[in-house]
């Protein structure tokens, strides 16, 4: 158990691991179905793993992110996809928080409350209406869709039929609604993180009310205190899918080394763990998780800690957030490929672990928030330039 974990995070690191056998049970069905299986959606409602970051007043776990962060790497040890559901499902009161007070309690005051969605504002079209506002478009690779009860899309605000455009960028807003007005169309076909069921949903002129949308690139609780209310948006979710990258290539590690206990390599007699060349990478690669960890760690401590001092935040201490997201991920996925390497035919086989980790990570790390053209993003900003993009 990470020693840095809260003693009230305790209780729910010990409930995944409790939910380890169930997880592993459905893994397979979860790759075959690309979708969740219910029983393990079911187990993460009741075990109240799913509500970690909603209030106590609405019986959550009222968690911190950094502890949130720590849970979802746990649960990603035993399997990529659950885990990424599961940081998928967790974040939602992180958005729901910027929504009013009484739109909150109508979506979490459910205890099977959940929400999903996009952070693609380009695929959907928002136009103004009495007492709302009207979503049209398209959700894309919506992750946990079918086991969630509300749907999240952020989309640019249309006027007289173009995008409204403020001080040079364009107004975007965000809303929540029932999922039942969206259709989730069949869409997510991958080579990895394949039981996430990360489908599109489209939906055509959902009114959704005012009070449960916010705008999307300056969003602020028009109720919440605390860090919740003091770290901005994209500071909050910034990790959430790399712990998923981190606890996968752990998974991938600790396969490497049961194997290399008992294998013994074609035209040796020694086991695998006696070979000079698999030392070394097994060593380089837990010297590349490790350094990923504690940058990661490192980065999101801080920013809650500054968060719960009332500290502000500017737009540097967003880059380096952002650089330490696709720093973690990048260093994972060399250690995840050092211990396929090493292991030879092994890593190559179904069977194994360290396959389905390796095509895990790999896709996982092509998200618009963990991928490499984020470190041009950050790299103007270090140099004191524009960022380019209004997500960094």
């Amino acid at each position: 158990m990470d020693r840095l974990l809260s003693e009230r995070a305790r209780p729910y690191f010990e409930k995944a691991q409790k939910l380890a056998p169930i997880i592993r049970e459905y893994a397979d069905r979860a790759e075959r179905e690309a979708q969740m299986p219910r029983e393990v959606a079911d187990a993460f409602h009741d075990s109240g793993l799913f509500r970690i970051l909603v209030p106590r007043n609405m019986d959550g776990g009222e968690l911190t992110i950094p502890d949130s962060l720590r849970l979802c790497e746990e649960v990603s040890r035993i399997d990529a996809s659950t885990g990424w559901n599961l940081a998928i499902c967790v974040g939602g009161p992180m958005f729901g928080y910027n929504l009013s007070r009484a739109a909150f309690d109508k979506i979490f005051s459910d205890p099977r409350g959940v929400s999903a969605g996009s952070l693609n504002p380009m695929t959907t079209q928002v136009i103004a209406a009495d007492g709302g506002w009207r979503f049209s478009g398209k959700a894309t690779y919506a992750s946990a869709s079918a086991h969630a009860t509300y749907l999240m899309a952020a989309g640019l605000v249309l006027r007289d039929g173009a995008p409204q455009i403020v001080d040079g960028l364009p107004v975007m807003r965000a809303g929540v609604f029932p999922i039942k007005h969206a259709k989730i169309l069949n869409t997510w076909s991958t080579a990895g993180m394949r039981g996430t069921g990360s489908n599109d949903c489209v939906f055509e002129n959902v009114l959704v009310p005012d009070e449960f949308t916010f705008d999307w690139l300056n969003a602020k609780s028009p109720w919440q205190r605390g860090p919740f209310a003091n770290i901005p948006l994209q500071l909050q979710f910034v990790g959430n899918l790399v712990s998923v990258v981190l606890g996968t290539a752990r998974h991938a590690l600790d396969t490497f080394n049961e194997i290399a206990q008992a294998k013994v390599p074609a035209a040796t007699r020694a086991t695998l763990r006696e070979r000079p060349i698999a030392q070394t990478q097994y060593a380089q690669a837990e010297g590349l998780l490790n350094a990923a960890r504690a940058y990661f760690y490192n980065c999101n401590d801080e920013i809650w800690r500054k968060g719960e001092a009332g500290e502000s935040f500017s737009i540097e201490d967003r880059a380096h957030a952002r650089l330490a997201v696709v720093t973690a991920a990048k260093l994972a996925v060399q250690a995840v490929d050092l211990v396929a390497d090493a292991a030879g035919m092994n890593s190559a086989q179904t069977s194994c672990p360290i396959e389905r980790c390796w095509r895990d990570v790999h896709t996982a790390t092509q998200h618009v928030l963990m991928n490499t053209a984020r470190f041009e993003v950050v790299g103007r900003v270090l140099f004191g330039l524009d960022p380019g993009s209004p997500v960094i």
